[in-house]
């Protein structure tokens, strides 16, 4: 009989723990880092105060969390059309988060859905609209041989801005090549040989006037060295080297003065 009620009592105290973990589950919530969580409770009240991450007691209430650092998005295929009537398709990539000030207003528009939800749904919306906005202001020609960083520059001010107001802060966008048919792709063909050419021609021309200013330098060097040794010589020519010089050669050769007339005549013995 003894061992019957000690086996109950360790059947109620497990169970009593059981319930007991299980309860702490129940009431507790874990905020992810990163995140920040909304509060509501089952009867659609919503908590201004939001939670931080950790762990947070939130008894009965519900918790649903949304991203406070940043979230990088990758929408693929967006369709767009340019200003000269292509249709394409292009790669978006954009960074976000949410404004934590903003997570209850956030839970009060869109309701018990997660983050990745409203970016599938709203802000893809939101993406699409304004990048269809952009490209329409741009030929498709303009925006692949130089203007892509015009349109991701429009994109994030225009998708910032559509955003906002709801709590989500976007701090860039990233713009893919857009696909383009064999018309378009022959003109881009086009504009880069013609491109290559015309730095060949220009690195053609200054290697030929480099040429051409070596050649002239080494001439007017050439004629300084020369004027300089003329100089130099000229300087060096004194009446005591002339007669220096005329010593030596009597010496050498035996050199003799004749009188004729008036004038002295150097002769030769």
């Amino acid at each position: 009989m003894k061992e019957n009620t000690g086996i109950k009592l360790l059947v109620t105290g497990a169970v009593v723990i059981g319930l007991g973990v299980v309860g702490a589950f129940k009431f507790f919530e874990k905020i992810d880092n990163g995140y920040v969580g909304v509060r509501y409770s089952m009867n659609g009240g919503i908590k201004d105060n939001t939670l931080s991450q950790g762990v947070k007691f939130v008894g009965l209430d519900k918790v649903i969390q949304y991203p406070i650092r940043l979230q990088t998005i990758q929408a693929k295929d967006v369709s767009v059309s340019t200003s000269d009537g292509k249709k394409t398709t292009v790669n978006i990539k954009y960074d976000y988060k949410v404004d934590p000030t903003n997570a209850s207003k956030m839970y009060k528009e869109f309701g018990n859905i997660t983050s990745e939800d409203i970016e599938k749904g709203w802000l893809k919306s939101k993406l699409q609209k304004e990048a269809r906005e952009v490209y329409s202001k741009y030929s498709l020609l303009n925006v692949l041989s130089g203007d892509s960083s015009k349109v991701e520059a429009s994109l994030l001010e225009n998708f910032s801005k559509a955003v906002e107001a709801k709590g989500f802060i976007v701090e860039d966008v990233t713009v893919g090549v857009p696909e383009v048919d064999s018309e378009t792709q022959k003109s881009i063909d086009g504009i880069i040989r013609a491109g290559q050419d015309n730095e060949k021609a220009k690195l053609d021309a200054q290697t030929a006037k480099t040429k051409a200013d070596s050649q002239a330098y080494q001439k007017v060097k050439s004629a300084e060295a020369e004027a300089d040794a003329n100089k130099k010589l000229s300087e060096s020519i004194t009446p005591e080297l002339i007669n220096l010089k005329e010593a030596e050669a009597r010496l050498k050769h035996g050199w003799v003065e004749v009188q004729t007339g008036e004038a002295i005549v150097d002769a030769k013995k």
